[in-house]
């Protein structure tokens, strides 16, 4: 089964920071979309993101475990990765890391569902777009098992 894994980088600005000079919490979710743009276009799923496929991703759940603090001027690595799923939505994982030390500074997940743009219909079956993407980069162990 391949394991599918993007990096993405971002340094802390000011602006990020809320009163207690930490990451305010909320800019978390923010560099999670950062990533996500940086995974789906690396695994070519940006088609699945914005209609042009006929259907759109939105978040419909996140999930996120705070274990330290990013502050002004540190590194943020944060690292996404595909979790295979046979529903209709896309599961990701996110580990964000301090550049300078390697710190695992949170955890989280997001999910994604399919949303017919042209009914607004949330998809109960993977669209064989994502069944034909899963296929071609073998995020099952057979064939046969993602059926």
């Amino acid at each position: 089964m391949a394991i599918l894994k993007a990096t993405y980088e971002k340094h802390v600005p000011f602006h990020d920071l809320d009163p207690m000079s930490v990451v305010w919490h909320g800019n978390y979710v923010a560099y999670m979309e950062e990533a996500r743009e940086v995974f789906l276009a690396k695994y070519a799923m940006r088609n699945f993101q914005a209609g042009g496929s006929g259907y759109i991703t939105p978040v419909t759940h996140l999930d996120i475990k705070y274990i330290k603090s990013f502050t002004y001027d540190d590194t943020v690595v944060v690292e996404v990765t595909y979790k295979p799923c046979r529903a209709a939505r896309i599961e990701l994982e996110y580990r964000f890391y301090r550049k300078s030390d390697g710190a695992l500074m949170t955890e989280a997940t997001s999910s994604h569902h399919f949303v017919d743009t042209a009914t607004g219909e949330l998809q109960y079956s993977r669209p064989p777009l994502y069944k034909e993407w899963q296929e071609k980069w073998k995020v099952f162990e057979t064939e046969e098992n993602a059926n």
